[in-house]
């Protein structure tokens, strides 16, 4: 069998005779008739039923229509796959990242992949890593920056970069004005604010409240009800204006991971996405907005 074949087959199927499938395929009824025979007598039994009103698909034809059908959209997909890659990228790619980066991420990136490739669409969005995990897995994101994520082999993970954590408190706190804290300083704080998907302060630190994103965490710290922990690049208009203080926490790092499905290939228009995404990170890192965790703190 191959694939004239079996576009013979599907053609003569859904049309309901040779006929108005040889118009179609512009080739010759006894032509047609002829390869259909060959398939059927490959295939050990009738496909279709003939009779002067047309032909019926048989059951196996069913099974052969259903799957042939299938077959024969997946290589026009592929077939136009190969077409955009040999012109410019277009098409939508579904980002999504937590807020702490989104805010910094968000516009540079937009505007350098809007420059180079003007015809992809962006679907931006924010999340905590577990449900940014989940709707990669269920096809709504095309990729995610994630923090620290679980092993999952249904996943590609391609490292970011690795962020030095702070704990951030209210403007002049005077717990923060060393600019270092110590893990016993930092395992008896008195209140926290913490991330709904996880708890990254010790169990004897009570934690107050439990927000999915880092613009209520950075408000809500600011008021007074607790501490909390965000990499630099989340916290540094906040620490330049003071409305914030921030001292650097030497064990504590954040991960910054881009995840992407392992079963469906990424489009021409997603990898020139992840190119953007880490070089507007060199870009920030350099303007100081993302501060890179020194190697071997998060031993000490």
């Amino acid at each position: 069998m191959d694939l004239r074949q079996l576009r013979y087959f599907v053609a003569v199927a859904e049309r309901g005779g040779f006929a108005a499938a040889a118009s179609v395929l512009n080739i010759a009824q006894s032509a047609l008739s002829r390869h259909v025979k060959e398939l059927e007598r490959e295939l050990g039994g009738a496909l279709l039923e003939r009779s002067a009103r047309g032909v019926t698909v048989t059951e196996p034809g069913k099974v052969l229509l259903a799957r042939g059908r299938w077959l024969l959209g997946t290589i026009d997909d592929i077939k136009a796959e190969v077409r955009t890659e040999n012109r410019e990228p277009s098409g939508t790619v579904r980002l999504g990242a937590p807020s702490s980066l989104a805010e910094i991420f968000y516009v540079p990136f937009a505007l350098m992949l809007r420059k180079r490739f003007p015809r992809i669409r962006l679907e931006l969005s924010e999340g905590l890593t577990e449900v940014m995990s989940d709707r990669l897995l269920r096809g709504e994101l095309d990729v995610a920056i994630v923090t620290g994520p679980q092993p999952n082999d249904h996943l590609d993970y391609d490292p970011l970069v690795v962020e030095q954590v702070f704990l951030i408190g209210p403007p002049r706190d005077p717990l923060l004005k060393r600019g270092r804290i110590t893990r016993k300083q930092f395992d008896s704080l008195p209140s926290a604010i913490a991330p709904l998907s996880r708890n990254q302060f010790s169990p004897s630190v009570p934690i107050s409240l439990r927000v999915d994103s880092s613009i209520p965490l950075k408000r809500l710290v600011a008021s007074g009800l607790g501490y909390g922990l965000l990499p630099y690049s989340g916290i540094h208009e906040e620490v330049s204006a003071g409305t914030l203080s921030a001292s650097l926490l030497p064990w504590m790092q954040a991960h910054r991971i881009l995840a992407l499905p392992r079963a469906r290939p990424a489009s021409r228009a997603t990898r020139e996405a992840v190119v953007a995404l880490k070089d507007v990170c060199r870009t920030l890192i350099r303007e100081g907005k993302v501060l890179l965790a020194s190697p071997g703190r998060a031993s000490r």
